[in-house]
């Protein structure tokens, strides 16, 4: 029996093992793919501490920073997550079962992916799906931003106050997204919305994105067009699926994004059961790296206080973990 099962191994998850560690908690961390999706950023510049470093790199240093601290990573997937009299009992997909007094659940948003050719070739060659993360290299290029909602607005609006031209590329006839974001768009000489546009190939030379081949459906006649936009960057906007079926059994709240419902300690309606990283529903998240290290730090901290009945020590430096 665990004081805590962490579930997910993204940089909230591994970010509530440190501190777990440190409050002298006995647990697991529980994940499939370690890093998450950190691990696809080919460069990450908003990190506090690191001008620059990419998503592999920082993975590697939370990965060790977790295990040098104590905490113990099991890379599977976790099919089931039950309540039992004393806590919870999580089962992963090769049927080991942990038993805890708490959980956080800390399994992160899935990016959608369009599922062509070209999009896992050119990932980090070209292809980007967090414009505020990495660098901001599009100065006097031609980007496309692919998605209507506002993701994808924001993005366009970001990228077009450089870059000499983009090109928002979506499916629908009108832009989903706030008015601000459509004011913004249709005030800007380099940004042109491509309507009715479904993304056939992201294309290059081996190296590097060049273009994009999409066809194009005339709302009136329903004619397709095929046409090639050269291109140099592509931000892919459409959406992320969060990873929180898991506790659907049990009844945690969630609205209709299926991101959870969380008080200030990032507690559920459910006693025991806490949440960190991007799968917050968006009040206490932004879905930054840097939020979700935060979260994972306080959903840490309230477990503690919840186990102990009391609040978490301050931790610093060796001479306060030492103490506990």
């Amino acid at each position: 029996m665990f004081d805590l099962i962490i579930i997910g191994t993204g940089p909230a998850g591994l970010t509530a093992s440190i501190y777990a560690t440190c409050f002298k908690l006995s647990h697991v961390v529980i994940g499939k793919v370690v890093g998450g999706q950190m691990i696809l950023a080919p460069d990450i510049l908003n990190y506090p501490g690191f001008e620059q470093i990419s998503g592999r790199e920082l993975t590697d240093r939370m990965v060790n920073q977790t295990k040098k601290r104590g905490g113990e990573i099991l890379l599977e997937s976790v099919k089931l997550v039950g309540k039992t009299d004393n806590g919870f009992r999580v089962v992963t997909e090769t049927e080991k079962i942990y038993e805890a007094k708490t959980l956080i659940l800390a399994t992160g948003v899935e990016r959608r992916k369009l599922n062509i050719p070209g999009e896992n070739e050119y990932i980090g060659k070209g292809i980007e799906y967090c414009a505020s993360c990495g660098k901001f290299d599009y100065a006097e290029k031609t980007a496309a931003v692919i998605g209507g909602a506002n993701a994808a607005a924001q993005t366009a609006v970001q990228v077009g106050h450089s870059a000499s031209k983009v090109y928002v590329v979506y499916r629908g006839t009108e832009l989903r997204c706030d008015p601000i974001w459509l004011e913004q768009i249709k005030a800007s000489q380099h940004i042109e919305v491509v309507y009715g546009a479904q993304v056939k190939e992201i294309k290059g030379d081996g190296q590097k994105v060049t273009g994009l081949q999409i066809e194009i459906k005339n709302p009136q006649t329903q004619a397709v067009e095929s046409k090639e936009l050269m291109v140099d960057k592509v931000f892919i906007e459409i959406g992320g699926v969060p990873g929180t079926a898991l506790l659907i059994p049990l009844g945690v709240t969630m609205d209709e994004g299926g991101f959870i419902s969380v008080d200030e300690k990032l507690s559920t309606n459910i006693s025991g059961i806490y949440v960190a990283g991007d799968i917050i529903g968006h009040k206490y998240s932004i879905e930054q790296i840097t939020s979700a290290v935060g979260s994972g730090a306080r959903a840490a901290s309230s477990v503690f206080s919840y186990l102990k009945q009391q609040k978490a020590p301050t931790l610093w430096g060796t001479s306060q973990i030492k103490r506990g």
